[in-house]
């Protein structure tokens, strides 16, 4: 990583040398071509002024039908002209320097002699009454020019100035901007082998104790220092394992529960086949220990059939069948199931249920869900009590909920009676039998069918567990009016 890092930093320091240098030239050619052209257009106008004082301020009207060169007075200095053309070519380092006259008519006179190569450039149709910039090719050099006009009375003074000289020495800037990605290249190694060290140092503690983890050390911890991206790594990093210690002492505390559940069961079952095998039952009690064994073979099943589907739940390995369903109608045909079971516990059902309409869900998931909070309701609900399934519609979608005038849940315990086997080992003395799965089974389900699950109870009040399905347009329960 050390390596990749280095080489990373110095490419992208060669690659942010050369694209700003290169962008900066561009800038730099762009606003010099500027300038140079507006000292030409400068030039240019005064050239043009100096020749109207000189040579054009004593004209006298031509008579008609005089000849073009007539027609701007008598030229009686045309070596002055181009003593002026050739002093401006020399001050001003241009390669160029020329003059001529067009007349009202349009006619065209050539001054200060000499050979006239920018004026035939101009392209065709251009108004010579503004200035002009332009670029040309002479003899395979490119050449920067301008055209500038002067109003005079008869026609215009036009001055063209042109240069091939390079704007900027491309040679030399090429030379030095070798030079400074050199030197950036050196500065960015350095840079980046110094970082790349620190980086290595501070990443080393985070790498071990990943290997630690993978080893079975979740107790492991790395120093959380600084205030950068990597103490934010190392901050979570050190939540992620205590998360996973946490998970392993939750999955050793609930395979210690499930070892106890097994056991107890199994161990009735072993001593009254040991005891039958030995001849120590008596026929009179062979109908109470098939009851016994049958009840413990009963308890044994529920638990292996809740561990799996609890496990099949939790990888989403199952499915969710929506169809439409009168859910009032489904839920107190629940309810019914669970009527021989109350009287024989001496718990009074009691239902509390609106009407909501057609609701589009898994009606096979809907009354696990409400199994398992009437199961657990009866489990824990003293004779003489009394158990309520209610089912109303709010705003977030149909509530379904079971109330029981049970013991009720101490205020620590209530965050955590989803939990698996939580509440049959914390309560276990109240009633012993129950898988202690129901309610982790209960969430689990209620969270793929994206609802909410919610829990009201205080010590000596009963408990309420009230569950949530939406009901609105795309989700996995949808009203059907």
């Amino acid at each position: 990583m050390r390596r990749r890092f280095f080489w990373s930093m110095v490419i992208v320091s060669v690659a942010t040398l050369t694209i700003g240098g290169v962008a900066a030239a561009a800038l730099i050619h762009r606003s010099v071509e500027n300038s140079i052209r507006t000292e030409f257009q400068r030039q240019a106008s005064e050239t043009a002024r100096i020749i109207q004082v000189q040579f054009f301020g004593d004209l006298e009207p031509s008579p008609p039908g005089a000849a073009d060169e007539r027609s701007v007075g008598v030229l009686r200095d045309r070596e002055g002209i181009a003593e002026v053309l050739s002093l401006v070519r020399a001050v001003g380092g241009h390669d160029y320097v020329e003059a001529a006259f067009l007349n009202l008519r349009g006619a065209v006179v050539l001054l200060g002699g000499g050979d006239h190569v920018l004026l035939p450039l101009v392209p065709d149709g251009v108004d010579l009454e503004h200035p002009y910039r332009f670029d040309a090719e002479i003899d395979g050099v490119q050449v920067a020019a301008i055209a500038q006009p002067f109003r005079l009375d008869r026609g215009t003074l036009v001055v063209l100035i042109g240069t091939n000289l390079e704007l900027i020495p491309w040679a030399e800037v090429a030379a030095r901007f070798g030079w400074a990605i050199a030197l950036g290249i050196v500065l960015a190694a350095v840079l980046a082998a110094g970082l790349a060290r620190r980086l290595a140092r501070r990443v080393e503690p985070l790498r071990q104790a990943s290997r630690d983890i993978a080893a079975g050390d979740f107790g492991v911890r790395v120093e959380v220092a600084g205030n950068d991206e990597i103490t934010d790594v190392a901050r979570a990093f050190n939540e992620m394992a205590g998360q996973l210690e946490a998970a392993r002492v939750r999955e050793r505390e609930f395979l210690v529960s499930v070892s106890h559940d097994l056991r107890t069961p199994l161990t009735t079952i072993a001593g009254y086949a040991e005891a039958m095998q030995e001849g120590r039952v008596d026929a009179a009690d062979l109908d109470r220990v098939a009851k016994v064994l049958g009840t413990e073979a009963g308890r044994l099943e529920r638990l292996v059939e809740d561990l799996m589907l609890l496990s099949r739940i939790e990888a989403r390995e199952f499915s969710l069948r929506s169809e439409a369903v009168d859910l009032a109608a489904h839920l107190k045909g629940v309810l019914e199931s669970f009527r021989e079971r109350a009287d024989s516990a001496k718990v009074v059902l009691h239902s509390d249920i609106d009407p909501v309409g057609i609701v589009d869900v898994d009606p096979d998931r809907v009354a696990q869900v409400v199994g398992n909070l009437l199961e657990n309701a009866l489990r824990y609900t003293p004779e003489a009590g009394q158990v309520t399934l209610s089912l109303d519609e709010t705003p977030l979608g149909v509530r379904m909920a079971v109330s029981d005038t049970g013991p009720g849940i101490d205020a620590a315990d209530l965050p955590h009676i989803f939990e698996r086997l939580y509440v049959t080992a914390r309560y276990r003395p109240v009633r012993p039998e129950g898988s202690g799965l129901g309610l982790s089974i209960v969430r689990e389900l209620v969270n793929a069918m994206g609802g909410e699950t919610a829990v009201e109870s205080a010590p000596g009040q009963g408990t309420t567990i009230a569950v949530t399905l939406p009901t609105r347009s795309g989700d996995p329960g949808r009203l059907l009016r």
